[in-house]
């Protein structure tokens, strides 16, 4: 399944009346329903500015929300230069196709453009400030060695990531 930028939500909409009518229903006026989807891809992109690709192998489309709710999933988003700016494994998520917005929750594995790789329980992705973010526990490591802190901030159009309280480092020589 492929949805792409500012018709998103049509297409999701249009999807589901689609099933409706495979099944023989009538679509209601307003669609209060769910759509489930085995093998999805998500495609946001608008003109040059970032795009979001996101493969999810099961998914939940909540019409009436906005909401996509994911299983096994796999997030990556480039910035307006066309290059990686993070990629991101968890095995669960929740995606507001509206905004992009992004949940990622179950251990949660990622990378950043610049090399910096991080592991925790959960991150949010706020697609119009260009943040990736966690409170909980994180796990990271660079070219420069291993860091442990009490979540992250990742600024993807600055390309600048950022540990939070009690941090520890360990170095390599």
């Amino acid at each position: 399944m492929l949805i792409q930028g500012r018709y998103q939500r049509i297409a999701t909409s249009a999807l589901a009346a689609s099933a409706l009518a495979l099944l023989g229903a009538e679509a209601p006026r307003k669609l209060q329903s769910e759509l489930h989807v085995t093998g999805m891809t998500f495609v946001s992109s608008r003109g040059s500015s970032s795009e979001l690709v996101l493969v999810a192998q099961r998914a939940e489309l909540h019409p009436e929300t906005n909401l996509a709710k994911l299983d096994d999933v796999k997030v990556s988003a480039t910035d307006p230069d066309r290059s990686r700016s993070f990629d991101m494994r968890c095995d669960r998520g929740e995606l507001d196709v509206e905004t992009n917005d992004f949940l990622a929750e179950g251990d949660v594995n990622g990378s950043t453009g610049d090399g910096q790789r991080y592991q925790t329980a959960w991150v949010r992705y706020d697609h119009k400030r260009g943040l990736l973010y966690t409170d909980a526990p994180v796990a990271m490591e660079d070219s420069s060695g291993s860091f442990r802190g009490d979540g992250f901030r990742y600024d993807t159009r600055k390309k600048s990531f950022r540990l939070l309280g009690n941090v520890s480092v360990v170095q390599k020589p």
